[in-house]
């Protein structure tokens, strides 16, 4: 458990709407898709960007918003049945140092008029924690959502709980709730591509993380992927150079990348990160403008 000047306090979430408290509601054919932050992420300078030229990512954010913060998104998607697609960190300032705070998200479904037990399906894109925090309950460890089913990619599950193989740890309080849904049958590790619920589908994206997913939303001819980690800002879509300094395996990561705009070309369709600022959709631009680097 995080010592007890760890433990987020309201007053440090701020009332950004670019990152904290961004909110979009996206429709979709006949469906809306609520998108959430559960708070932010300070971005820093080197994190995403080409070998040379590491900073690009915060450099062209930078000249948008100001020194960046990114959201941590979650969204919703109501049923039946009702599908929640990441559940970010959880009322937590990560470090201790204002770098990455969640907390929001309870409220933010509140607001929605949704409870925790009304959510069927808990869809992660990984397990990362500012993804996965709020799976349990920070001091008790015990399931957030104790109706909901807990989807996660196998590879993911064998890289961060059977192996124990990330350099950043998952919370106690993390581990425990996921153990106990474990026990109880209801946790189901992903394979390759498959439908999660009507309107929504499981894609395997590798490299960000072993199991890393992304969820495409999709109604009456519409679609919209979430994309989770698998691309930090818009412009990635741009520049598909541009990796993440987390990505377990960066070529691979870039491969993914690849795919999914080749897939975004050819349905039309956009994509929105957890990390985009203000949770927007966005669109590749009709030719690849950067994939030599």
């Amino acid at each position: 458990m995080p010592d007890s000047d760890t433990v987020h306090r309201p007053p440090r979430y701020g009332d950004d709407p670019v990152s904290g408290a961004a909110v979009n509601h996206i429709r979709i054919g006949g469906r809306t898709l609520h998108a959430v932050s559960d708070g932010y992420l300070a971005m820093r300078p080197a994190m995403v960007g080409p070998p040379d030229r590491p900073t690009a990512g915060y450099n062209a954010l930078a000249a948008e918003y100001g020194i960046p913060r990114l959201p941590l998104g979650c969204f919703f998607l109501p049923g039946p049945p009702n599908v929640l697609i990441d559940t970010g960190l959880g009322p937590l300032d990560f470090g201790g140092d204002g770098r990455l705070v969640g907390g929001r998200l309870l409220d933010a479904l509140a607001a929605l008029d949704v409870r925790p037990e009304q959510v069927d399906i808990v869809a992660l894109t990984h397990l990362h924690a500012d993804h996965s925090g709020n799976v349990g309950d920070l001091a008790t460890g015990a399931p957030t959502f104790p109706s909901a089913q807990v989807l996660v990619g196998a590879a993911d599950w064998d890289y961060f709980i059977r192996q124990q193989a990330s350099p950043v740890p998952l919370g106690e309080h993390i581990t425990s709730a996921l153990g106990e849904l474990d026990r109880q049958g209801r946790v189901v590790r992903l394979d390759g591509d498959v439908d999660i619920a009507p309107g929504v589908r499981r894609i395997a994206a590798p490299g960000h993380t072993p199991g890393h997913s992304f969820y495409a939303v999709h109604d009456a001819g519409q679609q919209v992927t979430l994309l989770g980690d698998g691309m930090y800002c818009p412009q990635q879509l741009d520049h598909l150079d541009w990796s993440v300094s987390f990505d377990v395996d960066p070529a691979l990561a870039r491969r993914t990348r690849e795919r999914l705009v080749d897939d975004l070309r050819a349905t039309g369709s956009g994509a929105v990160g957890s990390h985009f600022p203000e949770l927007t959709v966005a669109t590749p631009p009709p030719e690849a403008a950067d994939r030599a680097g």
